[in-house]
């Protein structure tokens, strides 16, 4: 995949994001935490989990869904599963 597949990507899950957090995408920066900076408790961070495996097709183990705290953390997650190169 490419760049611009990375950028689209990422813009998916801003959109998760900010849907199950009902906030601004604009809101949503690739680094900012969910619960430090974007206000996430832990049945929404599940959530985002959950919907990230929908949308990419893929599984998200527990220890993996742990790891997810921001939404280029989910990118980096998406790389390690090939989804995003």
């Amino acid at each position: 995949m490419s760049d611009v597949q990375s950028i689209a990507a990422l813009d998916r899950v801003r959109g998760i994001v900010a849907e199950v957090l009902e906030i601004d995408i604009e809101s949503v920066e690739p680094d900012a935490s969910f619960y430090d900076d974007l206000a996430a408790d832990s049945l929404e961070k599940v959530e985002i989990a959950v919907r990230v495996e929908r949308e990419f097709e893929i599984s998200v183990s527990p220890d993996e869904a742990a790891e997810i705290k921001s939404a280029s953390a989910v990118l980096a997650l998406l790389r390690d599963k090939g989804k995003v190169v």
